[in-house]
């Protein structure tokens, strides 16, 4: 996007957001609103997830990243990294009679505040930041979001595999701050004592309990080798603080195993990154040269990223047709063909999916599916099927915008609805303390079974 339609669209996000927030200002909400919009992106996190709508316990449904090979089951990551790399769309900046705002007013307002207002008023660019942030909250849909240019490197750069901070995955927490609802091994906070369940209620002494998930993430990463001081609070215990120094974490992307003593081979996608196809494709070939009674593709907890990350490892599972359907709102649509090698040859497929699988998960599983290569084992998936445009505005900030649906080759709409497993089973709490799986080891019967035959 050309930099003067991007400041043009800045600003007249900036002056119809004014009038909204000068409405909700009138009733004491302030310049708060639109804050919470920020929690609409996906994948910006230390690694953060968007919580489902619909999931019972918002961020922890079953697995975080990839399961143990050993039956050990994971707490859903809620999803947002969504499958995002539509062409970038041109913005028509001319005005007409029928723009819906009064400039000339809204500077009349804005210096009224300045002088009457008894409280804090935002200040620079927050200014202008909190009203965008504004008029895409009433916009009333969650995956279209506005973030700053410090939250719009993180996604970019959870988007490459890689981040510098202290290696965990947060959701919001109730009653503020964010929860640490998983470790990577080896890692900063696993190192520091931090323990899955904590609360952050304040990074460098300072309170987070009242900060959108985003404004806290951007608090608590940094550049490798910076402490970070994170005052905790665990269980009924008295808040305590506890330094990180923070590191380059490098997300692991696939796990692999072998298990039913070498008949089945394990492979789990954590996300469709940059990186995702390449390693996958590394993977299944190393997995399928073992020449296994069946493959266990793990997609639970993969809350989606690329779009054409997940055409690419789509078509690793589908042989010929397309992978997903992608429709406009005025009808008009686009099919996205597979490309490159079909890998599966004729061995058996199970992909697990549950209530963390969404967006590109949902269109490989629903590929998988209705080419019938696959069955899909384990709970109903998130239901994102929504394409988001990210829009570059000329300060790095980034404007995600909802411009199409998808639909899987069979036409299937995902949107809200999810895909149904051909064999369900449930993740109950009490698996998840026992440690068990029984997800994985319904997808182990399934090909020890197949396999006979």
């Amino acid at each position: 996007m050309k930099d003067n339609n991007s400041a043009t669209l800045v600003k007249i996000f900036l002056s119809v957001t004014f009038a909204l927030i000068l409405v909700v200002t009138a009733f004491g909400a302030g310049f708060s609103a639109g804050m919470a919009s920020a929690r609409t992106v996906a994948a910006i996190s230390v690694v953060a997830r968007e919580a489902p709508d619909d999931s019972v316990a918002a961020a922890p449904a079953p697995s975080p990243t990839l399961p143990p090979a050993t039956a050990t089951p994971r707490p859903t990551p809620p999803p947002t990294p969504t499958p995002t790399q539509a062409p970038r769309a041109a913005v028509d900046d001319s005005l007409t009679e029928d723009d819906p705002f009064d400039e000339a007013l809204l500077r009349e307002v804005w210096t009224l505040l300045r002088k009457q207002f008894y409280g804090d008023l935002p200040q620079g660019k927050e200014v202008t930041y909190n009203a965008i942030r504004g008029v895409v909250e009433r916009l009333g849909d969650q995956h279209t979001a506005f973030v700053d240019p410090k939250a719009a490197a993180l996604f970019n750069s959870d988007m490459q595999g890689s981040f510098e901070g202290i290696g965990a995955q947060v959701e919001l927490a109730e009653g503020g701050g964010v929860r640490l609802r998983y470790l990577f091994p080896s890692q900063p906070a696993e190192k520091s004592g931090l323990q899955v369940g904590d609360v952050i209620i304040a990074v460098d002494g300072k309170d987070i309990t009242k900060l959108s998930l985003l404004e806290a993430i951007t608090l608590i990463r940094g550049p490798r080798n910076t402490k970070v001081v994170l005052t905790i609070r665990r269980g009924q215990e008295a808040p305590f603080d506890v330094t990180v120094i923070r590191d380059r974490i490098e997300i692991p992307v696939i796990k692999t195993d072998v298990l039913a003593e070498g008949k089945i081979q394990y492979v789990a996608l954590s996300e469709f990154s940059s990186i995702a196809p390449a390693r996958l494709s590394e993977a299944i070939n190393n997995a399928l040269a073992q020449k296994p009674v069946g493959l266990i593709l793990d997609l639970r907890g993969n809350p989606g990223g690329l779009l054409d990350a997940a055409v690419r490892i789509g078509s690793y599972f589908v042989p010929e047709g397309p992978i997903l359907i992608e429709r406009m709102k005025d009808g008009s649509q686009k099919t996205y063909e597979r490309q490159g090698r079909y890998l599966l040859g004729n061995t058996p497929l199970v992909v697990l999916v549950d209530g963390g699988s969404a967006s590109a998960s949902e269109i490989v599983a629903g590929a998988i599916q209705d080419a019938g290569t696959g069955i899909l084992i384990g709970e109903k998936t998130f239901g994102k099927g929504s394409v988001q445009l990210p829009n570059t505005l000329s300060d790095s900030s980034q404007l995600r915008v909802t411009i199409a649906r998808w639909f899987t080759p069979k036409d299937r709409e995902i949107h809200k609805i999810g895909l149904v497993p051909d064999i369900e089973v449930p993740m109950t709490k009490e698996d998840v303390e026992a440690k068990r799986d029984p997800q994985l080891e319904r997808a182990i019967q399934y090909l020890l079974e197949k396999g006979v035959r």
